[in-house]
Parts: C-alpha cells; structure tokens; sequence
C-alpha cells in the first residue's frame, strides 16, 4: 500500500463522527449481550430502553459515517480486507433494519415476531466478529509505527470510543439506581380478625402466597442458625404435622422440639418465630393493585381477545355474582364474616389475600367489583394441590417498570413487555395451567381440618374426584384422557401475540349463562348464547372430537312400544346416559340449580293426556319422572334453603348422575278406553262440595290413530324457591329453564 493510501487512514481515526459511532457500536454490541444473558431485573429493563434508544438515534450517523469510510477506502484495500469489510456493511444494515423493525413492533404491533429476534441476533453477533477481523490487520499494522501523528490518532480513537461507550452504561446505572423499589406486600389492618391462628390469615381457604417478605427473612435467619444437617431434621419433621396442626410457624414451633440445640441457639429459634409472627402482620398481605388490572392485559392489542372471553365468564364475574354476595353477607350474618374466607379464596381471591375479608362488614366493598379471578391472580399460580378449598399458591411475579401508570408510563411499560418479552411469557405461561390439576384447587370443597368453623361438614361438591372417577381419565394412558381444559377451554382461532394462531377459550362454558344475562355483563347475551350451545353439544371441539362423544351432554333415549290397544297399561322407560361429561352431571352447587326430565303424551289431535315435570307449573320438580339436584338439611333437621352450606350435615334427597353412567326411568302409562263425548247428569246448583253441569270429554276411537311421547331435558341454574328466599317474592330476577336433550316417540293405537 503507498503512502498516499495509508494517509487516508488519519481522517477516519481523527473524525470525531468515527469516535462516536465507534463507541455506540460497542455500546449496543456489549449491552445486546448483557441483555440477553442478564436476569429479568430494573436494570435489564432500562438497559432495553437505553439500547433501543441508542440504536435509533445512531441511524443516520452510523450511516453517514460507514459512507464516508466506504468512500475513502474503495479501491484502496483488496483481498480478505474488501471482502471483510462488505460482509461487516451488509450484516449492519441487516442489524440495523432488524432493530428497528422490533422497536417499530414494539410501539405499534401487539408483539415482536420471533423471526425478527433472530435475525437481530444473529446478525448483530456477526457483525462484531467480521468488525473485529477487519479492523485486526489494519491496527496490527500500525502497531510498532513511528509515526506520532498516527500514533496519537489511534490513541484519541481508542479513549474516545471508550468514553462514549461508558455514557450509555451510566445513564442506565443512573436510571436504574434511582427507580424506587415498591413493595406488592402490606400488613392487616388493627381490627383483622385472626380467630382461625396468628399464622394463617386466610383460614379457612388454604390460599397461600409464596415469596412473601416475612417468609424470606424467616429462611435466610434459619439459613444462619441451623447447620444442613440441622435443617434436614427440621425439614423432616415438619413433614410429620399437616395443616390441621396450625399455621406454618405453629408447626415450625411444634417440629423444633425433635431438634437438640443449645440453650442460647433454642432461644434464639424462639425469637426468629415470634419475630415472623409480627412480620406477617406487618407485611403479609398483598396490596390490591398487584392483582388487579385486568383490563391493561386486553388494552393496547395485546390480550384483547382473551380480555372479552374473560369478562362474561364465571372467573371473570365470580366476586362480583349477585348471588355470591348474598349469599356471603347471609354467611357472615349467621357465623361472622371471618369465616367468608373460606369461600373467598375461589370466589373473591383478590380481597382475600390484601386483608379486605378482615372480619368486619363486608358490604359496598369496593376493592373487586369490577374483578374476580383476575388475570394475575391465576396466572400468577405456581402450585396447587388436590385437596380443593381454594388449595393453590401464589407467587407474584416481577412487574414490568411504569406498570398501573398513565401515558408515558403505559407506553414504556408496553414498550418493555414487547421488546423484553421472556420474563412476562415465562412467568404468567407455565405447563401447569394445562393440567387439570390446576382446577381441582377450587373445584373441589372438603372439609377443612383444624379450622374453628362449621364450614365444610358436608361435602356439596368436587369435580375433580368426580373426574378421577369418570371415563374421560385414564391414568396409564395420557393419550385418552381428557383433561378440565381440554372440554371447558376448548382452543379457538386467535390473534393473540402469546399463541400462534390458537388459543385456549377463556369463557370457561360450563352452566353459567344465567349470571352473564342477569348482571348486563359486557358479552353477556353471547355468553349465555354459546354456554347452552355448549350443554346442548352444538360446539364442536375438533382437537378431541375423536375421543368425545356426539351431541348433548346427556344422551336420551324413549324406549316404548311402537303400538299399543286401547286401555292398556304399559311403561314408558326413559334411559339418560352421561355418556360426555367428564365428571357428575349436573355439577355445581346441587342445592341452587336442578336438572329434571318433562314427559308429555300427547294425540294426534295435540290434546294432552299425560304431562310430568311441566316448565311452566309452579313446582315442575315435585311430579317430574327424575330430578338431579340436592336437599340438604342442618343439624336441627331443618332444609337449606339459602345456600348456606356452612351448616350443611345431610341430605334428604341428592341425586346426580355420574360420569359415563346410565339412568332409567320407568312411567307407567295406560292408553286411554276410547269412546264417544257425552254430556254428564245435568244441571245442579253450584254449591259447596256440589258439583257442576259440565261435559265428560273423550276420544273417538274412529279418529284418534297415534300417540306422541316426548322427553326433555331441562336444566335451571337457580330455582325459584332459593331466588326469592335470596332476594324476595317481588324481585323480578329469575333463571331461565334450558332445553338440554329432547326426544320424541310415536305409538301407534291399534284398532282392536
């Protein structure tokens, strides 16, 4: 190379734009790598933003530079060098365009696709090693030059470059250092009632929450005290006592006795304990507003779909249910509001684990009326057990910087979930949440062990043990069973960022389409609409159609001869077979709802001569050929008529039809003598006990030719007699009654 070639080089060294590009360059290489490696942390999160930012901004000096340079050296160096250097501008425009499309994605899209991450990465990798290469032999050349003018050069090159490289790493040191840490946890208020232990706030639920401030000072204390053959013992020990012992630190106190300390070490324990006990009143609660805010997870394109499936559904509306509420305050009326926990762990999770169900009145609250199981709340569930009664526990993950704030806040707080989506999809996405498992945490009511409560004496429901036992589970082959989620979330077309093309339907279908209509939830009407469909086997489910069953969730079927004489007698046999439900049919509180079956034989004239079970009676249960529902009574022998299962002992009357089982039902029915209409003993005076002129009506034997039987299937999410014991005999407030299965049978009136 002459020296009129290797002179070039001192413009390109001395350029204050070279510095400065040189140094974001590296800036945005290291900071890539440290975000990509670096746990979720304020720190990663602002260094995100500052990258972005950087990136930008370099745009157009990074290209005016590459430019300039490219226009000094063509021509000038050839072999490795040249092609070095072509290879080191296409990846940086590939780098370039790819940053820019997730930032643009990230303002304007829903999500960043996982296509343009790649490309990003990979590029930017690439980029830096054939930089590198490009850059090695030229500075090698130079290294032993005589040359101060050069020499100097290099040196301002170097130290610049390295000094704008700091700039950016301050500026997020800077910004993360002063983020103020906001604590989700809080303590109970002065007036909490603590009648079920010190240690277990939210008895009689079994809701636990992990992770929680005294929790963690308690094991790092005993991390220090006890030595690891110590805390194996200790470990050990407390596996011997179960929840029905007390609280955590009740059976933390009870396991230490199996451990030999020394008196100063044994004190010290005692201490830890008691200094816990104060620290969970102080902060073992979690504020509200870590489990609210449902809405922001369907605002900004993100969740939106899944938003409007929620809303209406029975998780979305399950502390809000005017029948819920009253049937709390009628709970906390007869057994003090404490004991409301224990149906507050499913049905209001949110009130109960920031303190709000804190024994006093627990009317005009507030805090959830707008959510019940909110997105946080199940999606913030790391664990569950089988054992029902709200049996989960829950690990707030962190928050995203500027969360719960408004404009520039919202927009950065976007911005990151888009652009630094790991943490958000690993900790509200875990495998759990398609086991079936996951629902037996509240569908599942027993009885609560060493709770000073009335609550849980009886078993009302627990479909997950009714689901173990059905025909849809089977344990030794994965392949058949059919999980919760698989029937009650069935997947659907999606745009949602978080699924590729599908998601699993949070309407949860169940019985639920009464509440939805009732309380003019938002999609109420189309709620209500797909969850009878839903009953009546009109959705179809393709990814399991091969294993589920056709049709209504019953199948029904009239087995009667198809021709009979006049006068005979003979059984109409009605054959129910929950051939699809997973679990018991119909599940749910038994005492609200009823299911039953109507049977009416009409002629060919459309004249009634046999109805059972009639929709439109006053009490269609009382004569109706089946009836599933319960009759509970209390300990004074006295029936449960408001839903207060907190004194439930018995049942006078409990029917349900199991999983894959099968009902029949015999009617008897005689055909009617046919004859000629004619007209009574004539007229007498109305009178008491007397009775009137009017006309015996009969069949022409030469007319009637055929009788029509059929059966319906009908189902009433809340009777009547609890509505009005509920609300009063004025409300206008009723439950729809819903055609799940019909059938229909013609016999046929020989004329002999």
């Amino acid at each position: 190379m002459n020296q009129e070639n290797q002179d070039v080089l001192h413009p390109d060294f001395r350029s204050l734009l070279t510095w400065l590009v040189s140094g974001v360059f590296c800036y945005l290489l290291v900071s890539g790598a440290l975000v990509y490696w670096l746990p979720f942390s304020v720190y990663s999160q602002y260094s995100v933003i500052v990258h972005s930012l950087t990136g930008v901004l370099s745009l157009l000096p990074a290209s005016w530079i590459v430019y300039l340079h490219w226009r000094r050296r063509d021509g000038a160096v050839a072999g490795r060098v040249a092609v070095l250097a072509k290879i080191a501008v296409a990846l940086l425009i590939i780098s370039a365009t790819s940053g820019l499309t997730i930032v643009l994605q990230s303002i304007f899209g829903s999500a960043v696709q996982d296509f343009w991450w790649s490309v990003h990465r990979f590029s930017a990798v690439a980029f830096g090693s054939v930089l590198f290469m490009h850059l090695l032999p030229i500075l090698a050349r130079y290294v032993n030059t005589p040359s101060t003018p050069r020499r100097l050069a290099r040196r301002w090159f170097f130290a610049a470059a390295i000094a704008i490289l700091a700039i950016p790493f301050a500026a997020t040191h800077w910004l993360s250092e002063g983020e103020e840490t906001v604590t989700k946890f809080q303590g109970f208020t002065d007036d909490y009632d603590w009648r079920f232990g010190d240690d277990r706030p939210f008895w009689p639920s079994r809701a636990q929450v992990a992770d929680n401030p005294w929790g963690l000072e308690l094991r790092d204390n005993l991390q220090d005290l006890l030595n690891d053959e110590e805390r194996s013992q200790l470990l050990d020990a407390l596996a011997t006592y179960n929840e029905g012992t007390g609280g955590p630190l009740t059976r933390l106190k009870l396991a230490t006795t199996d451990l030999t300390l020394d008196p100063d070490r044994e004190l010290t324990m005692k201490a830890l304990i008691e200094s816990a006990r104060e620290s969970l009143r102080q902060g073992g609660a979690i504020k509200a507003e870590a489990l609210l805010g449902s809405e922001t997870c369907g605002s900004g394109g993100c969740h939106q779909q899944i938003y409007d499936e929620w809303i209406p559904s029975a998780h979305g509306f399950s502390a809000t249910d005017v029948l819920f509420r009253d049937v709390q305050e009628v709970l906390a009326a007869n057994s003090g509001s404490a004991d409301t926990r224990s149906c507050a762990g499913c049905h209001d999770p949110v009130a109960l684990l920031s303190g709000a169900r804190s024994g006093g009145s627990i009317r005009g609250d507030d805090l959830v009326m707008h959510e019940g199981n909110s997105c946080l709340v199940c999606h913030s569930v790391t664990e569950t057990d089988t054992n029902g009664n709200g049996g989960y526990v829950l690990q707030l993950p962190q928050r995203y910087l500027f969360s719960g704030e408004q404009d520039s806040g919202e927009f950065w707080n976007k911005f990151l979930i888009r652009s630094y989506p790991q943490h958000h999809v690993s900790s509200y996405k875990r495998p759990l949440y398609e086991e079936s498992e996951f629902c037996a945490a509240c569908h599942k009511q027993t009885s609560t062990p060493g709770a000073d409560t009335e609550i849980g004496l009886a078993q009302e429901q627990n479909e997950y043990d009714s689901w173990l036992q059905g025909h849809w589970y089977h344990e030794d082959d994965p392949d058949k069973t059919i999980g919760c989620q698989g029937c009650h979330m069935p997947l659907v077309d999606s745009n949602d960022p978080a699924n590729d093309g599908s998601h699993r339907s949070h309407r949860t279908l169940g019985g639920n389409m009464y509440i939805p209509v009732a309380q003019n939830l938002p999609g109420g009407d189309e709620q209500a609409t797909r969850t009878v469909q839903w009953l009546r086997g009109e959705i179809e489910i393709p990814e399991i159609a091969d294993r589920w069953a056709e049709g209504p969730v019953v199948a029904m079927t009239i087995v009667a001869p198809d021709e009979i004489r006049p006068g005979e007698l003979i059984n109409l046999v009605l054959v129910l077979h929950n051939n699809k439900t997973g679990h018991d049919f119909p599940a749910g509180p038994l005492d609200i709802l009823a299911s039953w079956v109507e049977v009416k034989v009409e002629d060919n004239f459309g004249r009634t001569l046999l109805h059972l079970g009639d929709p439109e009676g006053d009490k269609p249960t009382l004569d109706a050929p089946i009836v599933y529902k319960a009759d509970w009574y209390d300990k004074r022998g006295l029936p449960v008529e408001r839903h207060n299962i907190w004194e439930v002992v018995g049942a006078s009357y409990k029917r349900s039809l199991q999983s894959s089982d099968a009902d029949l039902v015999e009617i008897p029915f005689r055909c009617p003598v046919i004859a000629r209409p004619k007209m009574s003993n004539s007229a007498s005076e109305q009178g008491p006990g007397e009775r009137k002129s009017d006309i015996v009506f009969s069949v022409d034997n030469q007319s009637v030719r055929e009788l029509t039987v059929t059966a319906r299937l009908l189902y009433r999410k809340a009777d009547p007699e609890f509505l009005a014991n509920i609300y009063s005999l004025e409300s206008n407030i009723s439950a729809p009654v819903v055609e799940l299965n019909m059938a229909t049978h013609v016999i046929s009136i020989s004329e002999d």
